[in-house]
């Protein structure tokens, strides 16, 4: 069975309107600027950085003069001033290092494109069996990875034939990549994750000193060269949590901790460990219908990632393909056949002492699946990890310390918070 795996078509230069058009969508928090903002910095560094700075909250805008980057997919808003340093100087300084970072960000997990100098992922799976020094920061990520047993970055070729279903021009062209229509897909899908789920056929293994290796079985380059196969591993709809991670590490390694970073896709890093408030926009899907169906209120550094097997905004059209019947084609594929599988339609977990990345690798297991097992996440707050989800106009959280405001009340639908002791 053979299929030519195109690269994944990418547009990263164009310009995004975000648009959260749906009349239930409530927008008057933090955590809402951070996400509408996605549609101010594709315009790129404007007069404005130039001008003298006032104090106060502000987003942060990567220098869009410098190399292809990762900005637009993120929104680092930041307390200007805060610091009693001058919000101008502060700001100048904070774009530098924030530049610095998403470039290097966009370079070290892009499967796309070749870099000299930089081992990143594309580079290591056009060098299979060999030993390669990476970044620290690419390492720590295979790492965490290992640490957590996910074989999901091993789906690589998986990705590159399933992404197509997102730029179709009609449902009539989804059926070249959706296992759910075709038999044939979905037969080489299985046939992928049989290979992404063996570490005998195909694993990254850590040498130290930031020495990995990418073993390769000769079965599978074999396979590999049969179906046109260049990758064998790719962060894909993972790599953002690893990214948001490392803007956020690189920041805070810089003395810059007045702030928080998010992706449009889900992934959070406040980076502030002060009194100060924040707040978390928690969305809920019925039928066809979206509600922003409170809001959480927290405080203190937290990491925070939101699974939704829907779209919200702009950009999430590169992610999420809707059928005439209303069934919804996500990225979240499982690993053991290929398909997207989601077991509820919203799920957030968050914590204190654990890495975006690391709560991700988490909440795999207990999200990309047929069944919703909320028993499930009694585990992952034993290691201080909560999470929040919805049913039937409520919003259930396990965390007895946090509280919502502004809880979805109009037109006869009123949602309520409510505590389980898992």
């Amino acid at each position: 069975m053979t299929y030519y795996n195109k690269k994944r078509r990418r547009d990263r230069d164009e310009s995004i309107t975000l648009e959260l058009s749906n009349k239930n969508l409530k927008a008057r928090t933090i955590a809402f600027i951070m996400l509408a903002a996605l549609a101010l910095t594709a315009f790129g560094y404007g007069l404005s950085s130039l001008l003298s700075t006032e104090d106060g909250w502000r987003e942060i805008q990567a220098n869009s003069t410098s190399e292809l980057n990762c900005a637009t997919e993120f929104v680092f808003m930041y307390n200007l001033g805060a610091s009693g340093e001058s919000a101008t100087t502060e700001n100048k300084a904070i774009t530098l290092v924030y530049t610095d970072a998403v470039v290097d960000g966009y370079q070290l997990f892009t499967n796309d494109e070749d870099y000299t100098g930089v081992n990143n992922v594309y580079y290591i799976n056009q060098h299979p069996n060999e030993e390669i020094v990476v970044h620290e920061a690419l390492y720590r990520a295979f790492s965490t990875i290992e640490e957590y047993g996910d074989r999901s970055i091993y789906l690589a070729p998986v990705y590159t034939q399933y992404d197509d279903i997102f730029y179709a021009g009609d449902e009539s062209e989804t059926v070249d990549y959706d296992p759910y229509q075709n038999e044939e897909i979905a037969a080489y899908y299985q046939e992928v994750a049989a290979y992404a789920s063996s570490e005998e056929a195909v694993d990254l293994e850590l040498l130290g000193n930031n020495k990995i290796r990418l073993n390769v079985s000769e079965e599978y380059l074999a396979y590999a060269e049969e179906n046109y196969i260049s990758s064998f591993i790719d962060f894909a709809w993972l790599k953002n949590a690893f990214v948001t991670d490392y803007l956020a590490d690189y920041m805070i390694s810089k003395g810059y901790t007045l702030g928080t970073i998010s992706s449009y896709d889900g992934f959070c890093r406040n980076l502030d460990d002060s009194d100060t408030s924040y707040s978390f926009n928690i969305y809920d899907k019925v039928a066809d219908s979206v509600y922003g169906a409170g809001i959480l209120q927290y405080k203190g550094a937290q990491s925070i990632v939101f699974l939704h097997d829907y779209p919200i905004n702009s950009m999430d059209a590169n992610r999420f393909y809707t059928m005439k019947n209303g069934e919804i084609r996500s990225f979240y594929l499982d690993v053991l056949d290929g398909k997207c599988k989601s077991s509820i339609n919203n799920l957030v977990s968050y914590s204190d002492t654990h890495s975006c990345a690391e709560i991700l690798m988490q909440m795999i297991p207990v999200y990309i699946t047929d069944t919703f097992e909320k028993e499930r996440l009694s585990e992952l707050q034993e290691k201080d990890i909560y999470s929040i989800f919805c049913d039937e106009y409520k919003i259930y959280h396990n965390d007895k310390n946090i509280g919502f405001a502004q809880l979805y009340n109009r037109d006869g639908i009123k949602y309520k918070a409510e505590y389980i002791n898992n």
